[in-house]
């Protein structure tokens, strides 16, 4: 039997490139393991990390999307990872943004966001999306508002508890 490697898709912005973190091109251990990268999802050990990378990595293969690896388009740095994540026992799809220590508030997660959605909507057909936000997070509620996404009930996260639902529609993006 022939293994054909999958196709992944590479998204592109005025500022960035959006590349699958599973790509032959891009090597997602060092750029998220590496010395200052945040633990997503309040992964604290570099052994917990590796773990959260595999599962990004393997969302690919599972699902057929997942997060992109973000990438300064002059330089190739890493950003961050934006994109539509799916794990078993979630409410339905969402879109998700985590952004490397130092590179907030320049709008990088904003732009990649809205590519991503008119990826979702246009080449996957989504009819919607959520991305999950706790309360208490002022700047991912503000971004989620800056999508152009409504405000609906409450989800139960299992390891971070209740999670405010943003729902972005396709069209709903405000400019």
């Amino acid at each position: 039997m022939k293994h054909v490697a999958p196709v992944h898709p590479e998204l592109e912005t005025e500022r960035l490139r959006l590349v699958a973190p599973v790509g032959p091109g891009f090597d997602a251990t060092a750029a998220f393991l590496m010395e200052g990268a945040p633990r997503f999802v309040g992964q604290s050990t570099d052994e917990a990390a590796w773990w959260s990378v595999a599962t990004i990595v393997g969302h690919w293969h599972l699902r057929g999307y997942g997060h992109f690896a973000l990438l300064d388009k002059a330089t190739g740095v890493p950003l961050g990872l934006v994109g539509p994540w799916y794990p078993r026992n979630w409410p339905e799809p969402e879109l998700t943004w985590h952004l490397l220590e130092g590179c907030e508030g320049r709008g990088y997660a904003t732009e990649a966001a809205r590519r991503v959605l008119d990826w979702v909507f246009d080449d996957l057909r989504w009819s919607s999306c959520i991305s999950l936000v706790g309360d208490d997070n002022a700047p991912s509620t503000n971004m989620a508002i800056r999508l152009g996404a409504t405000r609906e009930g409450l989800f139960n996260h299992p390891m971070t508890g209740d999670m405010r639902i943003w729902r972005h529609a396709p069209g709903g993006q405000c400019a």
